[in-house]
């Protein structure tokens, strides 16, 4: 009787211990998805901001004709939002990246000073980078600036003489003029041109450098995109 109970504890403890070896309490439990609807991550719209649009943007870079060159980066940042069908596509913040692409010192007989610049590529708030190409189009206060920004986005200098004021005044003399140059010391020399009366032009308005350009740091201006840019929304 004795043996009998023995042998029957044995085999529940050879049988728990079974059990136990079984059960795996770190074992993952499998994931249902019991409403049958998708887990992904729904894909976001993309808006296409057309060409030709303009940019109200300010150049976070300082520029100026005598002192960078060419390949110095540029850099801008959007300040006003730009509309696609009633949504905001390129928001205020965003960044555009570019560099100069041509520029030319001031030089004598009032030779004005050009700068040329690309932007070519936006980052949004988001992270997103997208390529473009894009020019200067206009600035806020081109007077205030004492520049001339052209079709091309090439900023120039003003003239603060008219070569051609200057070269009438000597047709008009013709053979009758008698011109003189008389040297002033190492500031430059006189032309006396008695036309009637005495008429006299000082020969530095004629070696006198032209204006260079200069841009200062957060310059408000408009830039214009030459080709379509497509930006994923929401950003």
């Amino acid at each position: 009787m004795m043996d009998l109970r023995r042998a029957a504890g044995v085999v529940l403890v050879l049988a728990f211990t079974a059990m136990a070896q079984d059960y795996n309490p770190s074992a993952p439990l499998s994931h249902r998805n019991t409403t049958g609807e998708s887990t992904s991550v729904p894909e976001r719209l993309t808006l296409t901001v057309p060409a030709e649009t303009e940019v109200r943007v300010q150049v976070l870079s300082g520029i100026h004709s005598r002192i960078n060159h060419v390949n110095d980066p540029v850099v801008a940042e959007v300040l006003k939002p730009v509309f696609v069908e009633g949504k905001i596509a390129l928001p205020p913040g965003s960044l555009l990246d570019g560099h100069i692409t041509m520029i030319r010192n001031a030089g004598h007989m009032h030779r004005s000073g050009e700068v040329g610049m690309r932007f070519d590529r936006i980052t949004l708030p988001d992270g997103q980078e997208k390529p473009v190409a894009a020019v200067l189009a206009a600035l806020e206060h081109p007077e205030m600036l004492d520049i001339h920004l052209d079709q091309e986005g090439r900023l120039t200098g003003n003239r603060s003489t008219s070569w051609k004021t200057l070269v009438g005044g000597f047709t008009a003399l013709g053979t009758y003029g008698a011109m003189k140059i008389a040297a002033v010391g190492s500031a430059g020399a006189t032309l006396a041109l008695p036309l009637g009366g005495a008429a006299l032009i000082s020969y530095e308005a004629f070696w006198r450098r032209g204006r260079e350009v200069n841009l200062p740091p957060d310059t408000q201006c408009r830039l214009r995109l030459n080709y379509p840019l497509t930006v994923h929304f929401p950003w």
